[in-house]
């Protein structure tokens, strides 16, 4: 359930850098802060699934700042 909040939060914003905190307060209700990974694990969790078999990136980090769907 957390994976498929978190892609289609991704899908309705494809382009668009979302900063972390809007992340985690869309998929969890609440911003877990700076020192927490969970936003990470769930994104990568995604990624093995999205781009498995050798696909290219399709979620990208933008560090310092949160996550963006789509090329490079």
């Amino acid at each position: 359930r957390t994976e498929a909040v978190l892609l289609e939060l991704l899908l309705r914003n494809a382009g668009q850098v979302l900063p972390r905190e809007l992340i985690q307060q869309a998929v969890w209700g609440r911003d877990f802060g700076p020192d927490s990974n969970s936003l990470a694990v769930y994104v990568g969790y995604l990624r093995r699934k999205l781009e498995s078999g050798g696909e290219p990136r399709l979620v990208h980090t933008v560090h310092g700042v949160g996550y963006r769907l789509g090329s490079p």
